[in-house]
């Protein structure tokens, strides 16, 4: 089956759709698409790739496929110590990445910075057993309208990937993710922060499926919220039958710098063993009002104080990170 006809099999996104809660869907065009949304490269490289299409249920995975987006196939041999910059050049992009064993690797994806109505890339991971790789985006704000990225990562035994991101856009995004732990000892660690202001949305979804046992999945977010700025942060993690000593935690916290700023959370644990230990919170406040009180008691400026609690709150999200090109991209753009 090609994306055009799975697309009209599933339909337009619609607020019922459990994967769409929180998403303001009427601000998503019609599309008309010219071809037939086969990806041949894709196909070539990904062995399974017709049977993903067939069951897909995200309209933004299939989207960059359905509107013929150009795939890019790239294979990092095993053991290779790799640093990259990703940038799709055109209003739809496909990747394909084929991480070989014990490879290094260092992503930092890059923002098309060319105005459309509606932009969407969808980008497929495969690493290898006992590669560590680190997926990264800290872009200067964009007023693009609309912006869709959705990952599919799959990871062998040993394997880790950390993904990190900083969002300041002003416009619509979407951020989803189906990560599969395929390999015993498999880990993948997640971090977003959120920086929106005015009217900007600014919207995560997460699927991580614990397919091995002694796995391993953190999900940390964090948003900085003022105007009537929207976030919103749909996690959900799936332990097998069979996969015996997974942990994994999802937190995400919250600070509202406005009356008019909201998030919404929502957490979705599916265990089927009892030998796991998994965990999910979620704060939402204000600046730390003693802390306030101790800052301005010294004799630094109430503002200035304000803007100390709040790098303070964004800049702990990336400290746990080993010292690699990702955090120190992440916290440099902090640092500005």
């Amino acid at each position: 089956m090609d994306a055009v006809t799975r697309i009209q099999q599933i339909g337009m996104p619609r607020r019922n759709n459990e994967l769409w809660t929180f998403f303001p869907v009427a601000k998503i065009p019609t599309q008309e698409y010219a071809g037939t949304g086969t990806a041949t490269e894709a196909a070539a490289a990904l062995p399974d790739f017709e049977k993903l299409i067939d069951n897909e249920t995200d309209f933004a995975a299939l989207l960059p496929l359905a509107k013929n987006a150009r795939t890019m196939v790239r294979t990092i041999p095993d053991g290779a110590n790799e640093m990259a910059m990703l940038k799709c050049n055109d209003d739809f992009g496909h990747t394909v990445l084929d991480i070989g064993k014990g490879a290094h690797v260092s992503l930092e994806i890059l923002d098309n910075k060319v105005q459309h109505e509606i932009v969407a890339e969808r980008f497929d991971i495969n690493v290898g057993e006992g590669a560590d790789v680190e997926i990264f985006f800290a872009n200067p704000a964009s007023d693009m309208p609309l912006r869709f990225r959705h990952f599919r990562i799959r990871q062998a035994a040993s394997s880790t990937v950390r993904f990190s991101n900083i969002l300041t856009d002003s416009g619509i995004g979407r951020i989803s993710m189906d990560c599969d732990l395929d390999g015993e000892g498999a880990s993948f660690d997640y971090r977003s922060l959120s920086i929106l202001d005015n009217t900007a949305s600014m919207h995560q979804r997460l699927t991580i499926r614990h397919n091995a046992p002694n796995t391993v999945s953190t999900q940390l977010a964090r948003n900085l919220l003022s105007g009537s700025a929207y976030a919103s942060y749909d996690g959900m993690v799936i332990v097998g039958e069979k996969c015996t000593k997974v942990n994994s935690g999802q937190l995400v916290n919250t600070i509202l710098l406005s009356e008019n700023a909201s998030v919404s959370v929502k957490p979705v644990l599916k265990i089927y063993h009892d030998d796991v230990e998994c965990t999910h919170g979620n704060t939402v406040g204000e600046l730390d009002a003693e802390q306030m009180f101790y800052l301005v008691s010294r004799g630094i400026p109430k503002e200035t104080a304000k803007k100390m609690l709040m790098a303070s709150f964004a800049k702990e999200t990336f400290y746990p990170l080993p010292e690699t090109p990702a955090k120190k991209r992440l916290l440099q753009t902090l640092s500005v």
